[in-house]
């Protein structure tokens, strides 16, 4: 059996880990994306510090997929860079879909509670006058005071 050369290995991790990383980068600078991508740019360092530090031991790995030595393998590792990238996208967004709809079931019987706990005190107090929705009636009565409208004196 031939062991693929650690050069080879090296070649194809720093691609994977240069595409990974280089992608999260951007995705850094896109508002809606920047978490996601702080926190992909720290798992595309896992590949290049693999290529530096045990490159011996991730041989026969790549032995195991059958990686072509012949072929251009910092192209190979840039392309399963970007594939692992889109998978890892996935991955988090369909976490991330059940994990908000958990938290929007949970938030929502809390509420619940809160309202009918709520509605339980307005009506022992029902010979006051209170508001029936007091969420909204926290407003700073100071909130215009500075703002000068056909001021002319």
């Amino acid at each position: 059996m031939i062991m693929i050369s650690i050069e080879a290995t090296q070649t194809f991790f720093s691609g994977l880990g240069l595409a990974f990383c280089i992608l999260s980068l951007i995705l850094v600078f896109i508002p809606s994306k920047t978490k996601f991508g702080i926190i992909s740019l720290l798992l595309g360092n896992v590949p290049l510090w693999s290529a530096i530090v045990m490159p011996k031991s991730l041989a026969p790995f790549m032995d195991f997929f059958h990686v072509n030595q012949s072929a251009n393998l910092f192209v190979a590792g840039c392309i399963a860079g970007v594939a692992c990238l889109i998978l890892w996208y996935f991955i988090t967004s369909k976490i991330m879909v059940i994990y908000r709809e958990k938290f929007k079931a949970e938030s929502k019987d809390h509420k619940e509670e809160n309202q009918s706990a709520a509605e339980g005190e307005n009506e022992s107090y029902s010979g006051t006058d209170t508001l029936k929705n007091s969420e909204g009636a926290n407003a700073n009565p100071h909130l215009f005071d500075n703002l000068k409208v056909n001021d002319r004196e």
